[in-house]
């Protein structure tokens, strides 16, 4: 596997691997495109972003980025009123699509670097596709470590906090806190790892 390259399958349950940084730059574009891919993570063609986003058939790649603090705590951003969906909720600690012709480690170490202003080690953690009213996502997890600073990203976020994983859990359970259907997921998956063991080591190693 090279430094980029990661399993298509959904649902893979490959080795983990981590990722380093490197940099760029984005925002809401109605025509920004996006690679279109099949149930198995295949791209079969590009979608606009405006389509993909009023069409649950049209499936395409997103990244979620957890974030974990030296005391265990998550961080979770919230979205920016001025996003075109799901504004308001909490969501991942960063977050974003797969722009047509990128992968998901550059997409994940990008939106870090866009969402919260710092560089950090990613550990590719699995993928799954992610389903709501108004799109599809094939939604890859990354997990991450820092205590911060963070400085959010005046437009894309409103914000952010860390949360323990017994409230994060008892939110998840009651509603009291609107999430996005890929923090869901994301979340779903973290306690997944954490049951099978997997967790604490991965994040030991970053």
């Amino acid at each position: 596997m090279d430094h980029h390259s990661l399993p298509t399958g959904q649902g893979d349950k490959s080795p983990h691997t981590f990722y380093t940084p490197d940099i760029p730059d984005t925002l809401d574009n109605p025509n920004e495109l996006f690679d279109l891919v099949d149930r198995d993570d295949l791209v079969i063609g590009q979608v606009r972003r405006g389509d993909a986003h009023r069409n649950p058939a049209l499936i395409h790649r997103s990244v979620q980025v957890m974030i974990f603090d030296s005391a265990g705590r998550v961080l979770l951003q919230r979205r920016s009123q001025a996003k075109d969906l799901f504004p308001g909720y909490y969501c991942a600690s960063a977050s974003g699509h797969v722009a047509s012709g990128e992968d998901y480690p550059e997409t994940a170490i990008r939106e870090v670097e866009e969402e919260l202003g710092v560089t950090l080690l990613l550990a590719y953690a699995g993928k799954e596709l992610v389903r709501s009213h108004a799109e599809t996502e094939m939604t890859a997890l990354f997990l991450g470590r820092s205590d911060g600073p963070f400085t959010f990203h005046p437009t894309e976020t409103a914000g952010g906090d860390f949360f323990t994983p017994a409230v994060l859990e008892r939110a998840v359970s009651d509603g009291s806190l609107p999430m996005t259907p890929a923090l869901l997921a994301a979340l779903g998956m973290i306690a997944q790892l954490r049951r099978e063991g997997v967790l604490d080591p991965l994040l030991a190693e970053l």
